[in-house]
């Protein structure tokens, strides 16, 4: 071939490419600065295009030029539409840059002769725009329109959009709708789980049908894999089964390691799961939720994500026992639907058969959190082994509040209606039934008492008896806010009429746990007459960085559960919450020491034989001449956590800034822990340790602390330390633990 035929070729050959490779076509870039050609509709877009971020916006990167469309107008919490006129697709793919919240209500959609394809997010809450692309082959050739959204208020309830253009070439790494199908043959589907990757999005549908609602999972995108979590198919055996994810990277490594299996194998005994304290059997669990016993079990609902170690998917996860020392998992109570989420809620024994689904039918009230906080029931007639959602929920709603949850409901003898306490915001609102289905408002608590420095939410209504007197207490858990920052419960003393709760007059806030570590606690109901006692259980974690914790397959622990009581702590009425009697059964091998006068500094060198950081130490401090005193738990490594009685201040303090692993949250050890401390004679001392938790007891539940901690060795030595003066230490015993 001479030179003048590789001339002509080549030539030939770039005027094929030209021939067959096609301009990009710009919908839309926003460079105009107007909405000309789009309709708008609400004030989050504003009257014309964003420049970049708006006021109280974090700064806006990644959008192309000098103009984009942008949500935060007046936000998070403005709404609006922008609605693109119609245009023909022409191109294999349609590419846009897109960045703000990932919620469900925040998403640009396409479309096609009326029927909605293609429904996008931001892959991350970012103000950091990136490339998404859309696969529209199947759609060249018709008509299409493009909307944009945003109806979410609250965090990350903004979107950013810029340069939509049609093309036939991919501009983004993100696959949109990608597919994984399985021909189902055995139990579960498991997924390899990041906590630190972003969330997908993934649908289940079976034969083509879909199956429940979303479900929010960090699948593994790097080499990393900390742990897997199954996704049950087995009822669907024999069938199509199809994990479809909103977004999916074609770099991810371990898509394709998505498998089916008929076991799901996982860590129970993890260095710092709990021995003695109720635990999911995996996954994130928070509030506990309708407590309630019924023929010989103790029943305990908690809020509960199954596909995951943080914070998503919000189930009702479920827990039975017989003593309220061991528990038996059984399956997942409520799923997320239609309405929602199922946040938290209490239950209660239909004894009458007032909402007419049967004599002593369990009934579930929970917050179903959607678009709206609403209130929804379910029951059961199997003693809560299976639940049927009522088929005309919510039963109770008020769009006017947007904190609008936590149902916590008993039926009331001298008024004959069930009352529920529900968490409006700022305030709890007393609501009235005389079937669980029709509520009417009654009351409402809460407008310039007790501290208002977070929301308001878990409120619990009850009696308690205190010298031939019955008084009724209103707790009211807070976050933030806490006494030592971020979640805690309050409380408040008086009276109840049936219709109005009223406060007496007393210095509040007062709080029911002042350590870190106890929030969202409410009692178990129906709790039989003979046992005459008011039980509680908190979540043993606080939001300042619950989703940070060092576990791994689980997150999150129970507290011990606790026996509620006013008693007179000699300067005021106060609710004490020691642990219940039947702790003392879990006790083994205990030992006792002599009584020891400490002036300056005495320590127990070796607590426990084979320590595997599960035990109890109780002790009574009588100090001389109110003298200050602490004692700490120390590892062989030196790490340690504090207890301060600080007699001249009046304060008892902990302090675990050297008390472990603390480096996962600048908010978990940054100050002493503080509580007020009354000037006694004696202090009885009662301190539980379950390998990453305290529980400290003053005066049978008078003061009390309760604390996660992290120590990379167990605690195995105390020591007393007097500053002035001395103490005697007295009847001290050292209990390991079941």
């Amino acid at each position: 071939m001479n030179k003048k035929q590789i001339i002509c070729n080549a030539i030939l050959a770039l005027v094929l490419i030209g021939c067959t490779t096609k301009s990009d076509i710009t919908i839309e870039d926003f460079e105009s600065g107007t909405f000309d050609g789009w309709t708008v509709e609400g004030d989050a877009f504003g009257a014309t295009p964003a420049t970049g971020g708006y006021q109280g916006q974090q700064n806006v990167e990644g959008f192309s030029g000098k103009f984009l469309a942008n949500s935060f107008n007046g936000g998070d919490d403005s709404r609006g539409t922008l609605i693109s006129k119609e245009f023909t697709i022409e191109r294999d793919y349609i590419n846009f840059l897109i960045g703000g919240g990932m919620h469900e209500d925040t998403y640009i959609e396409l479309v096609v002769d009326g029927k909605s394809v293609y429904k996008s997010r931001s892959v991350v809450e970012s103000e950091t725009l990136q490339w998404m692309t859309w696969d529209v082959r199947e759609s060249k050739g018709k008509s299409a329109i493009i909307r944009i959204v945003d109806n979410q208020r609250g965090g990350w309830g903004h979107i950013l959009v810029d340069q939509i253009e049609q093309s036939n070439t991919e501009k983004s790494v993100f696959m949109v709708d990608h597919k994984l199908v399985f021909e189902a043959d055995k139990k579960y589907i498991l997924v390899p789980i990041d906590d630190d990757a972003p969330e997908s999005l993934i649908t289940l549908d079976v034969d083509g049908a879909v199956v429940g609602v979303p479900m929010y999972i960090r699948v593994a995108q790097t080499e990393k894999i900390g742990y897997w979590v199954p996704i049950d198919i087995e009822k669907y055996k024999g069938k199509k089964v199809t994990l479809t994810f909103a977004h999916a990277k074609k770099t991810d490594k371990h898509l394709n390691d998505i498998k089916q299996s008929d076991t799901f194998n996982f860590n129970y005994n993890e260095a710092y799961r709990p021995s003695y304290h109720h635990t999911p059997q995996y996954g994130w669990m928070n509030d506990p939720n309708g407590m309630v016993y019924l023929d010989g079990e103790y029943h305990l609902f908690y809020q509960y994500n199954p596909y995951g170690s943080r914070w998503a998917n919000m189930h009702w996860g479920h827990s039975v026992s017989k003593d309220l020392k061991k528990w038996e998992y059984l399956p997942v109570a409520l799923a997320p639907d239609s309405l929602g989420a199922i946040f938290s809620g209490s239950a209660v024994i239909d004894k009458n058969n007032t909402a007419g689904f049967g004599r002593d039918a369990m009934i579930a009230i929970y917050t179903s959190a959607g678009k709206s906080q609403t209130q929804s029931i379910a029951y059961s007639t199997d003693k809560g082994r299976t639940f049927t959602k009522y088929e005309h929920n919510p039963v109770l709603s008020d769009p006017n509040i947007a904190d609008f949850r936590d149902p916590k409901v008993f039926w009331h003898d001298a008024s004959r209606q069930w009352i529920m306490s529900l968490a409006t915001s700022q305030t709890i609102t007393f609501y009235g039934s005389a079937n669980l289905k029709e509520w009417n408002k009654l009351s409402e608590f809460g407008k310039g008492l007790g501290s208002h420095e977070g929301v308001w939410e878990c409120p619990d209504l009850f009696p308690l008896s205190y010298n031939g007197q019955t008084k009724w207490v209103l707790f009211v858990s807070i976050n933030p806010g806490g006494p030592n920052g971020g979640s805690a419960t309050q409380y408040f003393i008086g009276s109840f009429d049936g219709k109005t709760f009223k406060a007496d007059d007393m210095d509040y806030p007062l709080w029911l746990d002042y350590g870190r570590d106890n929030y969202a606690g409410v009692t178990w109901s129906n709790v039989p007459a003979k046992d005459g006692r008011h039980l509680f259980i908190g979540w043993m974690n606080n939001w300042d960085y619950a989703n940070s914790v060092p576990p791994v397959d689980f997150s999150s622990a129970n507290t011990l559960i606790r026996e509620l009581k006013l008693v007179h702590n000699g300067k005021y009425l106060v609710v004490a919450n020691p642990p219940i009697s039947e702790t003392t059964d879990m006790r083994r091998d205990g030992e006792k020491l002599e009584n020891k006068q400490v002036e300056k500094t005495y320590t127990i060198e070796k607590l426990l034989k084979d320590n595997q950081g599960t035990y109890e130490i109780e002790f009574t401090v009588k100090p001389k001449n109110e003298n200050s005193f602490e004692f700490k738990l120390v590892n062989i490594k030196g790490e340690n956590i504090r207890f301060v009685f600080d007699l001249k201040k009046n304060i008892l303090s902990v302090d675990r800034s050297k008390s472990g692993i603390i480096d996962f949250s600048a908010n978990f050890a940054q100050a002493m822990i503080n509580a007020p401390l009354v000037t006694k004679a004696a202090y009885k001392i009662r301190l539980f340790v379950d390998k990453s938790s305290t529980e400290l007891f003053v005066n049978d539940g008078e003061v009390v602390q309760t604390n996660q901690v992290f120590p990379t060795e167990v605690y195995n030595s105390l020591t007393f330390d007097v500053n002035d003066g001395s103490i005697s230490v007295e009847d001290i015993n050292i209990y390991n633990f079941k």
